[in-house]
């Protein structure tokens, strides 16, 4: 479900689409982390890092997120 947002969100990259990414944050002195919630524009997916990059400057790992919700995807949770 994470890369069938991640590819209509690329569809639509030139929109700059709104988004809400929850994804793991790894805690750097310690095993485990927390789930955090990002809201904003998403200005790029970069393939070869890995990364959603936020227009705020936020990068997100891929592989750690856990969610993707945002208006682009209503339509399909309507099914």
């Amino acid at each position: 479900m994470i890369n069938a947002r991640l590819a209509v969100i690329e569809k639509h990259i030139n929109e700059q689409p709104n988004s809400t990414v929850t994804y793991f944050l790894p805690d750097n002195k310690k095993s485990g982390g927390r789930y955090v919630t990002v809201s904003g524009k998403v200005k790029k997916l970069d393939g070869l890092e890995r990364v959603i990059m936020m227009v705020d400057g936020t990068r997100i790992p891929i592989e750690d997120v856990r969610m993707i919700e945002g208006d682009l995807f209503r339509a399909f949770e309507q099914f």
